[in-house]
């Protein structure tokens, strides 16, 4: 399917920088759409072509969007409002006969109705391409990097409000491999996947599981959303990203994220990476 062109968004997130060279491999042409063109460039190499995409500016809409196919779409992943300029670029696409488009959601989203992403969702299913949505649940890799990652390198404790929940944690390079699945066939137009790991973990077990790749014990420290919120404004985070993060811990606390689903080996033939083996392979990162 050499002719296919796809332009990949978000191409310096998590998803992103995984699923380029997977599209590259299986021989498609593949635009990288991001914010900073430069970061993108020292990251994915000289193999992809990169080019300037803002949400917020429909100027850098044109370059990216009547060249391509199909397009893989991250929007911004807790942003309050995102809907609204994620709507535009989405109508954008379809106007320039974009034939698929891959949303990356989130587990459970169908079930807020009044979330942005879900929003999100619902304006896509409404245009005249096709689509599919991937919903994967928590990323192993929110463990690393970012600020849980600090915690673990400072001997802890890790404070999260997950109370005593439990998460079927996906690997991010397994959602990525499934979105190029997805990017390469027709199987799935019209469908929302929801993508887990093989093991449902509470956040005690989760930071057990590292700790055992550690020097010393790190522990789980079960916070507030009060403290939290704390926590997180000193990270710099903005409020109305907060209220979507604290909404996500109550689907945790709740039961929402714990569910294992066969998705990912249904698509890949084979099982979901495990926590464990995420683990072990970064302990000395942590340490």
């Amino acid at each position: 399917m050499a002719e296919e062109k796809v332009l990949v968004t978000g191409a310096t997130g998590k998803v992103g920088r995984e699923l380029v060279p997977l599209l590259l491999d299986a021989g498609l042409e593949v635009k990288a759409g991001t914010r900073d063109p430069e970061r993108a460039r020292r990251l994915l190499g000289s193999k992809v072509e990169v080019v300037e995409l803002n949400y917020a500016r429909t100027e850098t809409y044109s370059h990216a969007l009547t060249w391509a196919d199909r397009v893989f779409l991250m929007p911004p992943p807790f942003s309050p409002d995102s809907d609204s300029v994620i709507g535009a670029f989405l109508d954008w696409a379809v106007a320039a006969r974009v034939r698929h488009v891959v949303l990356l959601s989130g587990m459970t989203v169908g079930d807020w109705t009044d979330l942005a992403l879900r929003k999100v969702e619902l304006h896509l299913e409404r245009q005249d391409t096709d689509h599919t949505i991937l919903r994967p649940n928590l990323y192993m890799q929110n463990f690393h990097p970012g600020f849980i990652s600090r915690q673990l390198q400072d001997g802890g404790p890790v404070r999260l409000p997950a109370g005593q929940g439990r998460v079927s944690l996906v690997d991010v390079r397994d959602v990525a491999a499934v979105a190029a699945q997805v990017l390469t066939g027709e199987d799935h137009f019209g469908s929302a996947l929801t993508l887990t790991g093989s093991s449902a973990l509470s956040m005690q077990e989760a930071v057990g599981i590292i700790s055992s790749f550690l020097p010393g014990t790190v522990a789980y420290q079960p916070v507030s959303d009060e403290e939290y919120r704390a926590i997180l404004e000193e990270e710099g985070w903005r409020d109305g990203e907060i209220q979507v993060i604290l909404g996500l811990f109550e689907s945790i606390r709740a039961g929402g994220r714990e569910p294992v689903l066969p998705g990912v080996e249904e698509i890949l033939g084979r099982p979901p990476r495990t926590f464990q083996a995420f683990a072990r392979e970064l302990g000395e990162d942590w340490s």
